[in-house]
């Protein structure tokens, strides 16, 4: 069975952190990598049980880079913090990694919104 790790980089989202690890619950394994926040995104992460990894900020590739490194699993979705998996796109993660047909990554088109607008 195909398994799949989410990663979220962390830096004080905790308006948004719960909602970002929820909308990833279909990962086996959901890791939050955090830059030492100081509002209350670790202690909302920890009630959700997913796997924290705190590590100094220094840039966003090798902070990715390093929660990889951590992974478990061979398939892995990173999202930013105020980004969401809608249940379609959790449908087609789901299949694409089911029967990948040689594929060892996907391309996931996003839709950004600016002040409520797209």
């Amino acid at each position: 069975m195909i398994k799949i790790t989410a990663i979220i980089p962390t830096l004080n989202e905790e308006i948004h952190i719960a909602d970002a690890i929820k909308s990833v619950s279909f990962a086996d394994e959901i890791i939050v990598i955090d830059s030492y926040s100081t509002d209350k995104t670790l202690e909302i992460a920890e009630k959700l049980h997913v796997k924290i990894i705190k590590r100094k900020f220094d840039d966003f590739s090798s902070q990715k880079n390093f929660a990889i490194d951590q992974a478990t699993h061979n398939w892995i979705y990173i999202l930013d913090a105020d980004e969401r998996v809608t249940p379609e796109v959790e449908k087609e993660i789901l299949e694409a990694v089911k029967n990948p047909n040689g594929f060892v990554g996907f391309y996931v088109r996003r839709t950004f919104y600016f002040c409520e607008k797209k």
